[in-house]
């Protein structure tokens, strides 16, 4: 199997372990009878996905140019970092400023999906 082809595969296990993980949270608060609570874990854990996908495009770009320009490789990563940060900051000012999702259910599901992309990428 080639290296890129081992990098696409775990990179999509981890964004459907992100999406299990939020599913099962959001099912949980609807059983519960909490809808928004729900809709805002879901809000949440694609934030989540959003950011690991936008990774896993940086990770991509930086490793093909790693070959020819190292320095513009680590270049490539650190802006994607700073990226991927601003847009946490604005995907979730977003969530809970303009569309009135409750705080705590937003971040448990924010939370949650990062956790879950932890626990698959340590396998």
């Amino acid at each position: 199997m080639a290296p890129g082809t081992k990098v696409e595969l775990l990179a999509r296990q981890l964004m459907v372990g992100q999406l299990v993980v939020t599913l099962l949270l959001a099912a949980t608060w609807g059983v519960l009878g909490h809808y928004i609570e729900g809709l805002a874990v879901v809000y949440g854990g694609l934030v989540s996905m959003l950011l690991a996908w936008l990774h896993k495009r940086g990770v991509r770009k930086a490793e093909e140019r790693a070959a020819s320009d190292p320095k513009g490789s680590m270049l490539v990563l650190y802006v994607g970092a700073v990226v991927r940060f601003l847009l946490l900051i604005g995907t979730l000012a977003v969530g809970m400023g303009l569309l009135k999702l409750p705080a705590l259910p937003l971040f448990a599901g924010f939370v949650l999906a990062q956790l879950g992309f932890l626990v698959v990428a340590r396998r």
